[in-house]
């Protein structure tokens, strides 16, 4: 039988979607540090609940009744997916590639493409924490006591707002925020040698965008090269506990292959519905202004 274009796609089609979701978290490190929300079907938005009021504790003497009610009231944060859509076409001519190349290439280009994606859209909820826990100044390195003024923050967080974030607490930067607060650790390296590596995240992940061997103030600090500047020359880069960011999504992403009579080779679609958000509290984040010159 003739090797065909169709029949190299068609046949590596499980390859490239496999292989397009394993390398999606290698190619944007956010995929890791926020935690994913499966919205159940025949819903249109994830609906987050959290516990609004304070319970009081009481100290009754023995036969006191309880006089005392606390309230326990619940409120939400709402997140509605937005579809995406990738469109690819395939000139016949691919097809003097072997079918090993064309898995390769398809499937990192759709891994780049989606990642940066839902990349951009978490970073982007940076600028959503509370403005109370605001860090950084227009203009100015982020230096180390920044890192320790957010850290100090986030863990004085009141009961009233949410209390201290859970999960890990992580810090996002730019490449060149994380230059500038190296050359303010010295740049000569904070490592003690020892491998050390936060529960949850990947040996792989950790080690391309992690910059340090040990915390910073408390914190495992991460690149992430798909941030970009605002029009001050800025980057809104953030501390974070990460169950505080979420992505919600109702369909990940799928690969679909389609023949069109109009064009000499295939066409690829791949779809996909969420949306990023803050999940409970914004005082669990807080967002990190830093120079980009």
């Amino acid at each position: 039988m003739a090797d065909t274009l169709t029949a190299n796609i068609s046949a590596s089609y499980g390859a490239m979607v496999e292989r397009t979701i394993a390398q999606m978290p290698q190619s944007a490190p956010m995929l890791s540090l926020a935690r994913k929300l499966i919205v159940p079907k025949g819903a249109n938005s994830a609906q987050i609940p959290r516990v609004s009021s304070v319970s009081s504790v009481q100290t009754p003497e023995e036969g006191d009744e309880l006089s005392t009610t606390s309230r326990f009231t619940l409120a939400s944060n709402t997140i509605s997916p937005t579809l995406r859509a990738i469109y690819v076409r395939v000139h016949i001519r691919a097809i003097n590639y072997s079918k090993e190349d064309l898995v390769k290439l398809i499937s990192d280009e759709m891994a780049l493409s989606q990642g940066q994606d839902i990349d951009t859209d978490l970073t982007g909820e940076f600028a959503n924490w509370h403005t109370d826990n605001d860090v950084g100044v227009s203009g100015e390195k982020l230096t180390l006591g920044k890192l320790r003024e957010a850290r100090r923050i986030l863990q004085s967080v009141v009961r009233k707002k949410g209390g201290p974030p859970r999960g890990d607490i992580v810090t996002v930067v730019s490449p060149i925020v994380a230059e500038h607060l190296l050359e303010d650790i010295g740049a000569s390296g904070v490592g003690n040698g020892s491998n050390w590596i936060p529960a949850g995240i990947s040996e792989q992940v950790l080690r391309r965008f992690h910059i340090s061997e040990i915390p910073l103030m408390g914190t495992a600090v991460f690149v992430d090269g798909y941030m970009a500047a605002d029009g001050s020359g800025d980057y809104i880069c953030s501390m974070y506990g990460t169950e505080a960011l979420v992505w919600a999504c109702s369909m990940d992403w799928q690969m679909s292959i389609h023949n069109e009579a109009e064009w000499p080779g295939l066409t690829l679609r791949s779809l996909a519905d969420y949306q990023a958000g803050i999940a409970g509290f914004s005082h669990h984040g807080s967002q990190i202004t830093a120079d980009g010159g």
